[in-house]
């Protein structure tokens, strides 16, 4: 049924022009809003991301892709957010109103899988909820029930972000200051999961302190030189919870590929949406057992860290660890490099 809504929601876009602006409820459940009711400091501090995400798009699109001196400022309120971030989570369509009308499917389907995000934390935080896989996976599979908007559950790493057009790293080339912002957070999102599998409270809100003093005292005067996989900062979280290292890798990416489609300025505003909608296409869970990932390109100023090689990898008990996983099977770059078929994706 799902699948149809999907073929029937993209005839009447093509038929008609116009996007339809469907949207679905997280799931009901009694551990909602935990993380942010017993970590209210851990789950605000999530929020300037938003911003800087939706933030440089409306950026681009409203100023142009070379606009240093908004994109400076943008820099800017991202950082004093960091310090006093927002009450609550901003939507796409309220940081970014005119990019949202260009692109509403991908903004929709980041904002679906930020919902992921907070039910997986609020799970991992509330002391009630005893079995915590059984519960996640639940919660990974109502999300995955919206194919349209839902990201792939397959490992491809950093190919579709280095290999999926010649805009490739424009934006990290460009703006390298708050491209690291974004990559320091991709760093904290994973770090987050790693506290809150810690077994008590107590530990989780030592672990979560720790975490972001670390993010903003040295993370964030440091950004990583790569885009840091969840599985690489999120080890035993990603054991657990495979589908979703990857889910949360592919959001990363789609933010990242935005961005360099966004600041391109080879690329007309009408081809930004048609590439920004074919990225995204290539991405979904509805297209992932037919969609053929590229393979890393030659060369290029792009940053992989060593364990981004390790690869979706099945244990003998017929679990998977996520790429990245530092227990995962380490491949050479030439595998790399060559187009992943989709049987080979993981799970």
């Amino acid at each position: 049924m799902q699948y149809s809504c999907l073929f029937l929601a993209v005839t009447v876009a093509s038929c008609t022009g116009v996007t339809p602006r469907n949207s679905q409820f997280y799931l009901p459940a009694s551990y909602n809003f935990a993380f942010y009711d017993t970590h209210a400091k851990a789950a605000r501090s999530f929020y300037a991301a938003h911003v800087a995400h939706f933030g440089i798009y409306e950026v681009a699109l409203t100023r142009g892709e070379d606009a240093t001196d908004a994109f400076a400022e943008l820099e800017a309120r991202i950082r004093r957010l960091v310090i006093d971030p927002p009450k609550f989570e901003p939507p796409a369509e309220l940081i970014a109103p005119q990019w949202t009308k260009m692109a509403y499917p991908t903004g929709r389907s980041m904002d679906w899988t930020h919902h992921l995000h907070s039910q997986l934390y609020d799970i991992l935080t509330d002391p009630a909820v005893t079995e915590k896989q059984a519960a996640g996976e639940r919660a990974i599979a109502y999300y995955l029930g919206t194919p349209g908007a839902a990201y792939s559950t397959r490992g491809y790493g950093h190919r579709w972000m280095m290999g999926g057009g010649a805009w490739a790293g424009t934006f990290p080339r460009k703006y390298p200051g708050i491209n690291g912002i974004l990559w320091s957070y991709h760093w904290h999102h994973g770090a987050v999961y790693e506290a809150l599998m810690e077994p008590t409270p107590e530990a989780q809100a030592r672990e979560l302190d720790r975490v972001i003093a670390l993010f903003v005292d040295s993370v964030l005067v440091n950004p990583p030189d790569y885009m840091p996989l969840t599985a690489e900062v999120a080890p035993r979280f990603s054991q657990m919870f495979p589908a979703a290292a990857h889910i949360f890798d592919n959001l990363h990416m789609m933010h990242d590929i935005t961005n360099d489609i966004m600041v391109d300025e080879r690329l007309s505003r009408e081809q930004k949406e048609a590439e920004i909608d074919r990225m995204l296409r290539n991405q979904l869970y509805a297209t992932q057992d037919f969609v053929v990932a590229p393979g890393m390109p030659m060369g290029g100023d792009h940053v992989m860290a060593p364990s981004a090689m390790r690869v979706p990898t099945e244990l003998p008990d017929g679990s998977w660890l996520p790429q990245g996983h530092p227990d995962s099977q380490m491949v050479p770059m030439t595998q790399l490099m060559m187009p992943l078929r989709p049987e080979e994706g993981g799970r």
